[in-house]
């Protein structure tokens, strides 16, 4: 297969496909990301660090455009809305049944409650407000990917996961880990469509 390009003066020139064995001409830009995509997202069954990047888009593609993604270089949540006190911070985490190794063999949320925030958060963001403590964000939003047939599984897929979404007020203080059948049992799984409307359900004024 080859690529075509059109040049400014109309002309049509072809190239071979970035990976290809007739490739000779450096990738640019766009070539890189659409490799990256291909190769590292587009399975059925995704490494565990890449499903998560899949899964924050997810909820961010659900809740629209009024939530930014702020997730990058270790910041401490990965979703918020608005700015100062009125902001609304969220940390997606997910579970699979299913690795690239195998069964997952305990389904466990991870909530990382912190006794001091990160040392270089207020180095990256002066003017950014973070509690001396805690989780760092107003609730947590968990995708749950249970389908186990690894005929059907599209871990890519939105229509096959579910969400739960916890508000940091229902935790216990300094929750670390909960078992997933514990925390289906306390709040409700809701399918993608739903997502926004139960995320605005937990939002309380301040």
């Amino acid at each position: 297969m080859q690529m075509i390009i059109k040049t400014l003066g109309g002309e049509t020139n072809t190239r071979p496909p970035v990976g290809s064995a007739m490739a000779s001409t450096t990738p640019d830009r766009s070539e890189i990301i659409e490799m990256v995509a291909k190769q590292m997202y587009s399975g059925r069954i995704l490494n565990n660090a890449h499903r998560g990047d899949l899964v924050e888009m997810m909820v961010l593609a659900a809740l629209g455009p009024e939530w930014r993604h702020v997730g990058l270089g270790w910041h401490p949540w990965d979703l918020q809305r608005g700015n100062g006190p009125d902001r609304i911070r969220i940390q997606v985490k997910q579970t699979a049944a299913v690795q690239l190794w195998g069964d997952t063999v305990s389904r466990v949320l991870q909530f990382g409650w912190r006794p001091n925030p990160p040392s270089y958060f207020e180095r990256d963001n002066p003017d950014e407000e973070i509690e001396t403590e805690g989780w760092f964000c107003e609730m947590f939003v968990f995708g749950i990917h249970d389908e186990m047939d690894r005929s059907l599984i599209d871990q890519a897929d939105p229509a096959q996961w579910e969400f739960i979404v916890i508000p940091v007020g229902d935790l216990k203080p300094r929750t670390q880990t909960m078992q997933l059948s514990k925390a289906s049992s306390l709040w409700r799984t809701v399918a993608w469509e739903q997502l926004k409307q139960e995320v605005a359900s937990k939002v309380h004024p301040r």
